[in-house]
């Protein structure tokens, strides 16, 4: 049985475990619910009524009655519809926004062009306009919206809502805060929470993809940057300077010539981004002009998808260029491996577009430069959660807060 304090102090802690507990059951009456909880059936219905008057519970019906007779039982259930959340995402060219039930079902979304480096009161403007535009529907009531979150991309601090920096918008200075102007914008009294958008994509494979049943994950999104979401033991990992999945910039070639975006050189995003990539193929092209990843095209017109579909139809231009990446990931991922001992790793971005040949291969690298144990117990994933990662995971991280 669950033990329930009855401390009238504790009374929203008990409203919220016994939410809790209906939120994974499906259907009960008061009287199983009671079989789980050491509160009596008259302060159960107490609650009960609480939140079939807010919404967040229905009555689905009539139970039977007992052995002596009497009334029916009410059957209830828990509301999915029965309040909503709000997850953002700012990445360097657009943001994104979704609005969820309670169990994380996207109800409407809308997605928003960014300029480059544009200014901060405009990004804002967007960030409250999607948020009206979300909520515009009569249906939704906006007393029921238990939060907004919003992943930016750079260093962030999570405890003040806080964008230390962000290499897409240098204009926007260092310090921003942007939980506490986000929150002056919103009506009513909305919690808003920001954190990295790494962090949320990482929190919605332990809650919606891959890693449900996992306790130490590590989400890598790779594409032109490099960053990685990290849990351990159920927990997202921020470190002491928020740095923790800043791995983009660890060293895997000291001695190489790729300068990265921080003035580093052979940073490990450096060494995988598509941009070096489609570098090396034109710089390539003299030498394979029959390479099917050109397609009869220029060099100047290649995008990634023509050297990854190249690759796994075994084009042998394609496969030197992405036999080098792999080389590169396999360093980076072994070292990350050795951090933070993952029980899975999950590849989300552009990169799960690779296909089989990358995916087969980094698995082999990585077997052979990591400790024996690592091929048995480390699993390497592409991500199925696409484009919506970050949104759902900022949205999911909501709920989790709202219901802990």
């Amino acid at each position: 049985m669950i033990s329930i304090k009855k401390q009238k102090t504790l009374k929203q802690a008990n409203r919220k475990a016994i939410l809790n507990i209906l939120r994974d059951s499906g259907e009960i009456s008061v009287a199983d619910l009671s079989k789980e909880v050491n509160l009596s059936k008259q302060t159960l219905m107490k609650i009960m009524n609480y939140y079939t008057k807010n919404g967040m519970v229905i009555i689905t019906g009539k139970g039977k009655s007992t052995e002596e007779g009497g009334k029916k039982p009410n059957i209830y259930k828990f509301n999915k519809n029965g309040g909503y959340a709000i997850g953002m995402a700012i990445s360097a060219n657009r943001l994104f926004s979704v609005i969820t039930d309670l169990k994380s079902n996207i109800l409407d979304n809308i997605s928003v062009t960014l300029e480059a480096d544009e200014d901060f009161e405009s990004v804002l403007k967007k960030i409250i306009d999607s948020y009206n535009y979300l909520t515009r529907n009569p249906e939704i009531h906006k007393e029921r919206i238990t939060g907004l979150a919003i992943g930016a991309y750079g260093i962030t601090n999570f405890s003040k809502g806080e964008v230390i920096f962000s290499p897409h918008f240098p204009s926007w200075g260092k310090n921003l805060m942007l939980k506490e102007k986000i929150s002056e914008k919103i009506p009513g009294d909305i919690p808003v929470i920001v954190d990295n958008h790494s962090r949320f994509q990482v929190f919605s494979e332990k809650i919606l993809g891959l890693a449900k049943d996992k306790n130490n994950v590590v989400a890598i999104q790779a594409g032109k940057g490099l960053v990685a979401g990290v849990i351990i033991e159920n927990e997202i990992k921020r470190g002491n300077h928020s740095l923790i999945g800043e791995i983009g910039h660890m060293i895997v070639d000291p001695e190489g010539r790729e300068i990265c975006s921080c003035g580093g050189r052979g940073c490990f995003e450096a060494m995988v981004s598509t941009s070096r990539i489609l570098r090396m193929v034109r710089e390539k092209y003299n030498e394979y002009p029959d390479s099917i990843i050109f397609n009869g095209n220029g060099p100047d017109n290649v995008d990634i998808y023509n050297v990854f579909d190249a690759s796994n139809k075994g084009d042998k231009l394609a496969l030197e260029l992405m036999d080098d990446v792999i080389s590169w990931f396999g360093i980076g991922i072994s070292n990350i491996i050795l951090m933070y001992d993952p029980q899975v790793m999950i590849i989300q971005g552009i990169f799960t577009k690779a296909g089989k040949y990358f995916l087969e291969n980094l698995r082999k690298k990585i077997n052979r430069i990591s400790l024996f144990s690592i091929e048995r117990e480390t699993e390497i994933k592409y991500s199925e959660l696409g484009d919506k990662a970050g949104v759902l995971g900022a949205a999911s991280y909501v709920l989790s807060r709202y219901f802990e």
